[in-house]
């Protein structure tokens, strides 16, 4: 079995430019998914039993959708998913802003160090 969570990211207009990088001290085996739209932009995988920190990957894009979601998926049913979350703007001058930086903790056990998975997304407005 497997358990997941879904994050709901609504930080990032359609058009902005955003870049993710993933790491990982989980035991368990599963997989980080950057979705846009419904669409899969990235699927990064953690397929060992080693807690030693990991990168899972990085990627990024043009955002085709408002609507991003972050789906962490774990082969372990033990316990359910917990998630934190830091979420920062980036101001110009005349206090617009220009962009946002995105920090998420997950837990999947007992030990609460909310170290098994961490995602980091920052965002922009796009000159293309």
């Amino acid at each position: 079995m497997s358990k997941s969570i879904t994050i709901q990211i609504q930080s990032f207009p359609a058009g902005w430019f955003v870049s993710w990088n993933a790491t990982s001290q989980c035991y368990n085996t599963g997989t980080v998914q950057i979705k846009s739209g419904g669409a899969v932009l990235q699927t990064l995988e953690k397929n060992n039993h080693s807690t030693s920190l990991q990168q899972l990957g990085c990627g990024c894009c043009l955002i085709p959708s408002q609507n991003m979601e972050i789906v962490i998926t774990v082969d372990e049913d033990d316990k359910e998913l917990d998630q934190r979350l830091m979420s920062s703007s980036i101001l110009g001058k005349k206090g617009q802003t220009v962009g946002t930086v995105i920090g998420i903790c997950v837990e999947d056990g007992y030990d609460e160090d909310y170290n098994d998975f961490f995602i980091c997304l920052s965002g922009w407005a796009s000159k293309d």
